[in-house]
């Protein structure tokens, strides 16, 4: 695992490492809550209200991201390092894009906007290869009814 770094004025404390490196181990972004599970998991004793203060502050350094999915009401965080993800509608698959389309497309945002672009994330909605092969078995006339 790489080493992750508490930036500018704050102290790496036992939990914010310990929220780091869970987010670090997971691949796709996590709630809160699930944090907190992991970590208890783990042995280490924290409140949801000190996961949640130490996730805003992270978020404010920049090493965590807040999203929002599509028809979900509760955030979820991850490492801002993963912040691109192919998101199944059906089953919830979380699928990180590797290579950034926004790097191309961010230069001409910055030229014909005027804006100085400080972060972003991309999050796109679909249906993964496994879900797709299920909605197309089930559309398939059964055997039995010919």
């Amino acid at each position: 695992m790489k080493k992750l770094t508490i930036l500018q004025g704050y102290k790496t404390t036992k939990q914010r490492k310990a929220i780091l490196e869970v987010l670090e181990e997971n691949i796709t972004p996590m709630h809160a809550e699930d944090i907190y599970f992991k970590l208890k998991e783990k042995g280490i004793d924290i409140s949801l209200s000190t996961i949640y203060r130490n996730l805003d502050m992270l978020q404010k350094q920049g090493l965590v991201i807040k999203a929002y999915m599509l028809n979900e009401d509760k955030a979820r965080f991850g490492l801002s390092s993963k912040k691109n993800y192919l998101i199944c509608q059906e089953c919830k698959k979380i699928v990180i894009i590797d290579n950034c389309p926004f790097e191309k497309f961010k230069e001409e945002l910055i030229e014909v906007h005027g804006f100085d672009i400080l972060g972003h994330s991309i999050e796109v909605y679909g249906i993964c290869p496994e879900c797709k092969e299920k909605i197309k078995n089930d559309e398939k006339p059964s055997q039995e009814n010919k």
